[in-house]
């Protein structure tokens, strides 16, 4: 079970990163190109993810990491799970603002991308750990 959290820490990392490298390179070049910053912020919230989106993500992931390892009797601070499940949610709040903008998927596709999947991970993730 360690092995899935740790593989499960690294790629969330690994892709979290990758999506904030893309939508910072987005920003650049619409800077670099001309558009105000009120326009380079509007890119990112509407084409790549929502900074609400992305706090309900991280509250739900941090949430379940500290309530799980509280049950499991390994005490996960708010610091430690905020840093775990970060880039768990700018991934998830990514997937579901993709989801939403191509299929159309509204309140089911936020429930389970922003709080379920989130919380389910955190909780894995502490348990395992």
């Amino acid at each position: 079970m360690h092995t899935v959290a740790t593989t499960l820490q690294w790629g969330f990392l690994v892709v979290g990163f990758a999506v904030l490298g893309a939508a910072l390179t987005s920003s650049v070049r619409m800077k670099l190109s001309g558009a105000g910053i009120g326009k380079v912020i509007e890119n990112v919230e509407d084409r790549w993810f929502g900074a609400g989106s992305v706090l309900l993500a991280l509250l739900a992931g941090a949430g379940a990491m500290i309530g799980a390892g509280r049950l499991s009797g390994r005490g996960v601070g708010l610091d430690e799970a905020a840093l775990v499940v970060f880039p768990l949610a700018l991934v998830a709040a990514f997937v579901v603002r993709r989801l939403t903008a191509r299929y159309g998927y509204g309140t089911a596709a936020r429930a389970s991308g922003l709080v379920l999947v989130p919380a389910l991970l955190g909780a894995v993730m502490s348990a395992a750990g």
